[in-house]
Formats: structure tokens, sequence, C-alpha cells
């Protein structure tokens, strides 16, 4: 188990600041992309790595495909971008570790293969981007 403790050097006394962190990254991918296609301000969204280099990021195409399956379209989110349902597997266990320190009032322990799972996927899925999104 990955295990995140006090760090005296940079003064950080809150242990629930990293919890929190991941509660809401989570809760925002979650709930802010069903709400901007709501709004119409989805189309905005753009990708500042692709916008200055001109390839597609490991996460290119997220966005889109979040919101699908927050539509309910899984398939079309699959095609569109395959690795979607599985990082926010990945993100969800995070979030649910995260949840589950805050109630025990302890450390934030995270699986220890959590991190190596999210950077396989990232990786998987930046090679699916770079094939099929140039």
């Amino acid at each position: 188990m990955l295990l995140l403790r006090h760090d005296a050097e940079f003064g950080v006394r809150n242990r629930y600041a990293i919890a929190s962190s991941i509660i809401v990254s989570f809760a925002a991918m979650i709930l802010a992309l069903p709400v901007l296609h709501w709004l119409g301000l989805q189309s905005w969204i753009g990708c500042p790595f692709r916008a200055l280099t001109g390839l597609p990021c490991p996460t290119c195409g997220y966005s889109r495909a979040y919101d699908l399956v927050s539509r309910g379209q899984l398939l079309a989110a699959m095609k569109f971008q395959p690795f979607v349902l599985v990082i926010v597997l990945w993100s969800g266990v995070a979030a649910v570790a995260a949840v589950i320190s805050v109630w025990r009032k302890t450390e934030v322990t995270l699986p220890r293969l959590l991190a190596p799972a999210i950077w396989v996927t990232l990786a998987m899925s930046w090679a699916w981007n770079l094939v099929y999104r140039i």
C-alpha cells in the first residue's frame, strides 16, 4: 500500500488535503461534463498539448468519450476512446480509497498497483491516440 505521510519540510498539516483533492477531482470528472453538456458549453474545451505540439495527448478524446458515457452511450464512447471506462474505474478506486481514509480519519492509503495501472492505461491510450488520431 502506498502511504502518504506528513511532510515537515513544507509544513503540510492537513492529512485530508490529498484525499480531498482525489475526491474533488473524481466528483468534477463525474459531474462537470454532464453539466457542461446540459448548458451547451462543452464545445469550448480543447487540448492544450495538441494545440502546442500538433500531437494528441494521452487523454485526448476523454472529455468527449466521458460525455458519451454520461449520456449512456457506452459503445459510442468505447469506439471514440476505448480506454475511457478503465480510467473512470481507476479514478473511482482512488476516490473510494480517499473517502474511506477520510471516514476512518487515517492517512490516504491507495492500492499499491493503482498508480502503475493508471500509467499503463495512459500509455496504451496514448499509443492508440498516436495511431488513430493523427
